[in-house]
């Protein structure tokens, strides 16, 4: 955990660039269609925002009306967040803690909704931030989180050493749950998991899960990086991309494509 704080803590100034570019804006569209529907209105309601980074979900969240807890382990993403709910007026909807998401200090039933959103991939041992989320939220609630994929994440390793695309390699990296990237140097392992693996995850841990969805379709079959990475691009281009992955993320069999999958599960009672 102190190699991810100390990460992010370096990172937090340039973190939010990414989310300017045609990939992730799409990434966005997609996870606010599937996130808006759980958002509680009743402005007694609570939602977790669970390593919330920056805050940049928790502003579009508090703005439907309830509360945010935003936790996360880095100060520096939690300074940028602060500013952030300054910014946008909502300082007495949005509190800030650092939190060790294995651990928090919240009572048994505290949240409405739970949100994870680019942070279950940073656990080794996943179970004991599922576990976590699942005491903490009120009984029949809701969780939505995210994954990173791990057939999505072998073609992203493939294409990054071409030199190692050989049987035995391949074979490997199927059974590989962990990875470093060149985005963050090596720095934070990336753990990945098949979408049967993250509902069998969410399942054990106490949740009955409702749906998954694959997000990031297009860009692992056919679109390039250096167009998912354009900062200015095309309306219609945008469009049509959103379109098609729309039309594909709750495809069974077209979650094996997806670059993340996205489960919206009900905590049993």
């Amino acid at each position: 955990m102190e190699d991810i704080t100390s990460y992010y803590n370096e990172k937090s100034k340039l973190y939010d660039d990414i989310f300017e570019t045609l990939g992730y804006k799409v990434y966005d569209a997609i996870t606010w269609k599937y996130l808006e529907p759980y958002i509680p209105t009743d402005p007694d309601a609570v939602v977790l925002d669970a390593g919330g980074g920056t805050g940049r979900w928790a502003v579009r969240i508090a703005e439907k009306g309830c509360k945010v807890v935003l936790v996360d382990a880095s100060e520096e993403m939690l300074r940028l967040a602060a500013k952030r709910a300054k910014q946008s007026g909502l300082v007495d909807r949005i509190t800030l803690k650092k939190e060790d998401l294995r651990r928090t200090n919240y009572r048994e039933g505290t949240f409405d909704l739970a949100f994870c959103e680019h942070t279950l991939f940073l656990f080794k041992e996943p179970d004991l931030p599922l576990k976590e989320l699942y005491r903490v939220l009120k009984k029949e609630a809701h969780v939505v989180i995210s994954a990173q994929n791990l057939y999505a994440q072998c073609l992203a390793s493939l294409s990054d050493n071409p030199d190692a695309a050989n049987v035995t390699d391949v074979l490997d990296l199927l059974k590989c749950k962990r990875y470093a990237t060149m985005a963050n140097e090596g720095k934070v392992a990336i753990y990945t998991w098949t979408p049967d693996e993250f509902k069998q995850m969410l399942e054990r841990n106490g949740f009955h899960v409702e749906k998954i969805i694959g997000k990031s379709i297009a860009m692992p079959l056919r679109i390039s990086k250096d167009v998912f990475m354009k900062r200015k691009y095309p309306k219609n281009l945008f469009d049509k991309i959103l379109e098609f992955e729309l039309a594909m993320c709750e495809r069974p069999e077209a979650l094996a494509l997806a670059g993340h999958l996205q489960a919206i599960a009900r905590k049993r009672s």
